[in-house]
């Protein structure tokens, strides 16, 4: 078979999208023995780490122009190629691998699809958003029942899967978000002990009074300032978790601090400031996946797609500038004609 397939790629490093990028067409022939062919529906827009990438500011990916960037889709196969035996055509297949989820078409190795019960947009944010959620509290989190977990970014694609799957685990859950909306979609998962709008509310007051030295898990995804907070009153044996950095990343250089090391706020207190990324856990991925899939089938568990609707491949810019200004409320998908 062959069909056009448009693509978004990075055609150079910029500090601007709009420089860095371009829409191309392309064909693609028939799938490859081993190889399936799929028609994208949904894809996942990963807008911080998509920046990073088109800057050339990701260490360990060897980006080579043109590059067709994203990370997570999902669609239906619509061709198989010879020998292959774990897909059919009709299976509604997702797939996470960087460098190939903005297209219209993918052509991939059978062995990188995963067969989704559904091809929805919610599926699509379980894997691997939720994922990544699930991992990082399992690996690093060690979460107790009883335990304050304070959560930042709450109401964001990570952030809404986050404050659940604490709640699941029976801890006490402090969310924050920035503005009404967030507020709003926080309320709605009906699993928040406190919710803090910083935008409306005075945070480090609530944090520094209510919460000092009582936070047992902090989940930081913001930086800067967000992360000095948490530091400041982690509990005793308490883990930070670094999940992103949001307010440094696009920036030239990390912000530049004049203050004692890190050790001297948590060494006194046995507590530790661990870093998740995902990809280092991949083999994780199927179980943590399978976990997560029966959960939401079973209604435990509410995945939340920003209500934003972005349509077609041109759309992922808009999609991109819409999460980086930071408007989203759950997971910002483009949707595929």
């Amino acid at each position: 078979m062959e069909a056009i397939n448009r693509q978004f790629v990075i055609k150079a490093f910029s500090e601007k999208i709009e420089e860095a990028t371009e829409f191309v067409s392309s064909k693609i022939d028939a799938p490859k023995p081993g190889q399936v062919l799929i028609k994208s529906k949904y894809i996942g827009i990963n807008a911080l780490y998509d920046r990073e990438l088109y800057r050339g500011a990701v260490p360990y990916i060897d980006v080579k122009f043109p590059y067709v960037f994203g990370v997570e889709a999902v669609g239906e196969v619509i061709e198989v190629g010879e020998g292959v035996s774990m897909c059919k055509k009709g299976d509604q297949v997702g797939t996470v691998k960087v460098g190939t989820a903005y297209q219209e078409y993918q052509c991939v190795d059978e062995k990188e699809g995963i067969i989704f019960p559904e091809a929805t947009a919610e599926y699509l944010t379980l894997s691997p958003t939720g994922v990544s959620a699930l991992l990082a509290l399992e690996k690093l989190g060690e979460l107790v029942p009883g335990e304050t977990v304070v959560i930042s970014a709450a109401a964001g694609g990570l952030g809404h899967i986050l404050v659940q799957l604490c709640k699941m685990k029976g801890c006490k859950v402090v969310a924050i978000c920035g503005g009404p909306k967030k507020k709003e979609l926080l309320e709605s998962l009906d699993c928040c002990d406190q919710i803090i709008d910083y935008k409306n509310e005075p945070l480090a007051e609530i944090i520094n009074t209510k919460y000092k030295d009582k936070i047992d898990v902090a989940i930081d995804s913001v930086g800067r300032i967000m992360f000095d907070l948490f530091l400041q009153n982690i509990a005793p044996k308490g883990r930070l978790i670094v999940v992103g950095a949001a307010s440094e990343l696009g920036d030239d250089q990390f912000e530049i601090v004049s203050q004692p090391r890190v050790y001297e706020s948590i060494y006194w207190k046995g507590a530790s400031v661990r870093c998740f990324m995902n990809h280092l856990y991949k083999e994780e991925h199927p179980v943590a996946r399978e976990k997560l899939f029966k959960w939401y089938a079973e209604g435990k568990l509410k995945i939340k797609v920003d209500e934003t609707s972005f349509s077609g491949i041109t759309s992922i810019l808009d999609a991109s500038r819409y999460l980086l200004q930071g408007k989203s409320c759950g997971k910002v998908i483009v949707s595929i004609d």
